[in-house]
């Protein structure tokens, strides 16, 4: 018998709509496959450059500290955490679903005295709850809160979160993973000091390099800090010379991976980046319309959902592994279940980057409706793609 690792690999092609991995265009994979430069090739400073430039357009900031860290999204909260915090520090964490934990997590490892502020899943943080958290606990070195919260679909207002943060004399720590490209994320107007993301959901790249900015004032703590970064893969004083002009070895950048976030980025900037995120509206509209017309419920609360990522509640008497499992092998499309006190209560819908396309959202609604009359709910067919359809007209409009 053949081992399996000698045949040629294969991945089957699916349709991802789950919270990330997106699909990605054709472009960007040819990108990928593109003959590898060493990562202190001359010829390569000038795709880190081209990078940098196209992701400070895609924070909106001018920080000369924006980069992509060789990591997925979770690194790049790592790196946010380990450098800003010192052993002793007092910070807090803004709690709305499954990451805003994990950033909990993350910051006490990192030595910090976390103070935590929850909030139900499937709502937004509330300026003047932590308004008043914030009042508790004079002295802090930072706040975390997370932008989109991929656990609940919930969106929070962060113009707003950072003003608060900033009467309170602290940093402000975001998390973007899954707002940036797909919302607007506008780093310098609304006063964000660190800001990190991940290149697999709306940025249209494979996972693997992970977007963060810092803001002359978080460098400045992070540059004037007596203590050592704990990590030295993710101390940003010794990326930084790396990024700039210095070009000193830290570590081997992934550099086909770079070259495909360079490929998604220019694909943004063609595309427009207030087309992208109208186009992320768009089809989020029509995937909520299309839900709520075969009677599913949405669990983030109205005015407040994210457009990249949806959560529907999943039906009583229906089994939820049961209708993700046939979504993916009998119609070749993933979806995500739920996290945490989400877990098999949700399903958590993906349109992010390549995959935020309406042929996505009519190919899922009209499997979802197949499956779930076959589980005995009653549906009524082709309500969801008309509703969905109509949604879609009010932007056309």
């Amino acid at each position: 018998m053949t081992s399996s690792y000698m045949n040629e690999l294969q991945p089957p092609v699916k349709v991802l709509l789950g919270p990330g991995p997106s699909s990605v265009h054709p472009r960007v994979l040819q990108a990928l496959s593109l003959p590898v430069m060493g990562h202190l090739d001359p010829a390569f400073f000038q795709v880190m450059d081209d990078v940098c430039e196209m992701l400070r357009q895609v924070f909106h900031t001018k920080n000369t500290m924006t980069v992509p860290i060789s990591s997925t999204g979770t690194g790049a909260m790592e790196t946010a955490c380990a450098n800003i915090i010192e052993p002793g520090d007092e910070v807090l964490i803004c709690r709305n679903g499954y990451f805003g934990i994990r950033l909990g997590d993350i910051a006490e490892r990192c030595g910090a005295t976390v103070h935590l502020m929850d909030t139900p899943w499937g709502k937004a943080v509330d300026p003047q709850m932590l308004k008043d958290e914030l009042k508790k606990h004079p002295g802090l070195k930072a706040v975390g809160v997370v932008h989109a919260e991929t656990s609940t679909g919930v969106l929070s207002d962060m113009k707003e979160l950072v003003e608060v943060i900033h009467e309170a004399g602290a940093l402000a720590i975001v998390d973007a993973v899954t707002s940036l490209g797909g919302h607007e994320v506008r780093m310098d107007d609304w006063g964000i000091d660190v800001c990190y993301s991940a290149t697999q959901k709306c940025l249209g790249a494979p996972p693997g390099l992970a977007p963060i900015s810092l803001s002359e004032a978080a460098m400045d703590v992070v540059s004037k800090r007596p203590t050592k970064v704990q990590s030295f893969y993710f101390n940003l004083k010794d990326l930084e010379a790396y990024w700039n002009q210095t070009r000193a070895y830290h570590h081997t950048s992934p550099i086909n991976m770079t070259y495909a976030l360079r490929e998604a980025l220019r694909m943004m900037m063609e595309e427009g980046q207030e087309n992208r995120i109208n186009r992320h509206a768009k089809v989020a509209a029509a995937l909520r319309a299309g839900a709520e017309a075969l009677g599913l419920s949405l669990l983030a609360e109205e005015g407040h959902r994210l457009n990249p990522l949806t959560t529907v509640s999943v039906p009583e008497g229906i089994e939820d592994a049961k209708i993700r499992r046939a979504l993916l092998n009998d119609y070749d499309i993933e979806i995500g279940g739920g996290l945490g006190e989400f877990a098999g209560k949700a399903w958590r819908i993906g349109l992010m980057g390549e995959s935020a396309r309406e042929r996505n959202v009519f190919a899922l609604l009209s499997a979802l409706e197949t499956l779930l009359h076959k589980e005995g709910y009653e549906v009524a067919f082709g309500a969801s793609l008309s509703a969905a359809q109509r949604a879609l007209a009010t932007f056309d409009d």
